[in-house]
């Protein structure tokens, strides 16, 4: 009777222990890796419709997270890329201390507070991009918008990180037009934006500042109408002017000695990191940037359901700050004009002021 006991026990316990490892075993295959804060990480999307009808193969949106979502998973903040920018470009803008350039406070996101999310734009090189897609390569790639880009973003936030709600979206120049294309596409998903040097409209200056570019680009021999092959153009022209466009000429006379042009030309005409194409495509998707849709800024402005921090450069001229800031104006919004020689990369002059006033409004 013992015995038999003891063989009831034993098999019992064996059970129990196959169980336990069984459970263990499934909890290691349905639990995903927590990854580092800022490691790059992929959202795969499978295909991705376009604004034209077209669609991306093998979709796929990178992203990197800092901080930790909460229990009401409603401190989300997002922040897309600029133009020719990946999240790597990003990572000085959030942390758990105020990060420093010198003795300046870059932060824009406390990751004690808040969950960020960094995410590649379509068409940076790590994001799905006319360089790195294996079906859709180089010139194959279909034309993207910036409606594109944030509907990639969307998915990736929603379907891979499964956020239901973020509490703000901020970005940077094309990240700035990013959020206002955010605002008007997903309305009611965040509470708070943050667009800084960007626009809801381009001018006609600003096109023309593009178009330039555009055209310098194409008229370059070795770009070949994106049929280049291997070797990248060196595009020397567009390289010159987006130096010249990003600051002001008292910023360059100030920093720049007369004699030291020469080594001014050489720096600006090195090569960009980004493929040729991913600058073509992202180019052209900031000429197509509407998000009015042919609608009154009043109208459209005030659909939104954000509250707004709308900062600007006085002197910029890459962007012109005039249609951001008769969308503050339409939409009651918080403004801050930087009134700094730096122009377009105000976060080169003015990052302090800039910080507080993002770091504060976060704080609602």
């Amino acid at each position: 009777m013992r015995l038999a006991t003891r063989v009831l026990i034993g098999a019992s316990v064996k059970r129990f222990a196959c169980v336990v490892i069984m459970i263990a075993a499934l909890s290691l295959t349905v639990l995903p890796a927590v990854a580092e804060d800022g490691a790059q990480q992929f959202a795969d999307l499978g295909r991705c419709t376009l604004d034209s009808g077209q669609t991306i193969e093998h979709c796929r949106v990178g992203y990197r997270t800092f901080g930790t979502l909460n229990a009401a998973g409603d401190n989300a903040v997002l922040m897309p890329t600029w133009l020719n920018g990946r999240t790597e470009d990003l990572l000085s803008l959030v942390g758990s201390e105020p990060s420093k350039s010198g003795q300046i406070n870059t932060r824009l996101i406390d990751s004690t507070k808040f969950y960020a999310v960094l995410l590649d734009a379509l068409g940076d090189g790590v994001s799905s991009s006319p360089s790195n897609s294996d079906v859709q390569k180089g010139a194959e790639f279909p034309a993207i918008t910036e409606r594109d880009m944030v509907r990639a973003e969307y998915r990736a936030v929603t379907e891979v990180l499964h956020l239901k709600h973020a509490h703000a979206v901020i970005g940077i120049s094309m990240g700035g037009e990013q959020t206002f294309e955010w605002a008007v596409t997903y309305p009611e998903f965040f509470d708070l934006a943050v667009p800084i040097a960007g626009t809801p409209q381009p001018t006609s200056y600003d096109l023309l500042s593009h178009t330039i570019t555009e055209d310098a680009m194409l008229a370059d021999a070795d770009y070949k109408g994106g049929r280049y092959g291997g070797k990248q153009p060196e595009l020397k022209l567009a390289n010159e002017l987006l130096t010249m466009e990003l600051t002001t000429p008292q910023f360059r006379v100030e920093h720049t000695e007369r004699k030291d042009f020469p080594a001014l030309l050489d720096e600006a005409r090195k090569p960009e990191r980004q493929d040729a194409n991913d600058r073509m495509w992202q180019l052209k998707a900031v000429l197509a940037l509407d998000v009015l849709g042919g609608k009154p800024m009043d109208e459209v402005a005030k659909a939104t359901r954000a509250r707004w921090l709308v900062i600007v450069s006085a002197h910029d001229h890459l962007v012109y700050p005039g249609p951001a800031l008769a969308w503050a104006k339409a939409a009651g919004a918080e403004t801050y004009i930087s009134d700094t020689p730096c122009g377009h990369v105000l976060m080169e002059c003015d990052a302090e002021q800039v910080s507080q006033r993002v770091e504060k409004f976060l704080a609602q």
